[in-house]
């Protein structure tokens, strides 16, 4: 089953990919054919810098969608790679353009919008944030930890050993609990 929006498209401009660790689902200029969400595994959008370093602009897990903005340029802007294998579904581009004529598509697509918007407001502040210590709290305030500590860091823009630190520091000071290994919660 698709997230809203995306259920109210006709299934007729759905199709299913398959994804295995490494494959690419399109490359940064490539024509556009539609916008996609992950219903398993993870996908990452890159961009490739001037020397060939990859550069992560988002995230993609299970339940969320990716390329929103294909539906409205020619072509791709960056490369989506699997990074965990899985199970994709492409929506056909037209199909979503000609879906905004239904104004509960419309509502629900701008909602959509917006959050991903208050969430990037809010990672660009959390990664302002110059302490390490201070970052990682404001990313553990801010619910970010929900997966590995390192997935967590490269979040966070830190690298683990930092953000393993921290975390042991507020650990220390009685800010943060740590009941098992890889697992911490704020203190109430």
């Amino acid at each position: 089953m698709l997230p809203n929006p995306f259920d109210l498209i006709p299934s007729s401009a759905l199709r299913p990919i398959s994804g295995a660790i490494g494959d690419v689902v399109f490359h940064q200029g490539d024509p556009t054919h539609g916008l996609y969400v992950v219903q398993t595994g993870r996908v990452h959008l890159e961009r490739v810098g001037p020397n060939g370093e990859r550069f992560i602009i988002h995230r993609a897990q299970a339940g969320t969608s990716f390329a929103e903005a294909s539906v409205f340029s020619e072509v791709y802007h960056c490369d989506a790679v699997c990074v965990e294998a899985g199970a994709l579904i492409r929506i056909d581009k037209a199909a979503v353009l000609a879906a905004f004529a239904d104004p509960a598509f419309a509502r629900a697509y701008g909602r959509q919008a917006a959050q991903q918007i208050q969430a990037q407001r809010q990672m660009l502040e959390i990664v302002g944030v110059r302490r390490a210590e201070d970052r990682v709290m404001a990313g553990l305030v801010a619910g970010l930890l929900d997966g590995s500590v390192v997935e967590f860091a490269a979040r966070l823009q830190l690298s683990h050993e930092a953000t393993y630190r921290s975390l042991r520091k507020l650990v220390q000071d009685g800010r943060v609990t740590n009941p098992t290994r890889g697992i911490y919660h704020l203190r109430p």
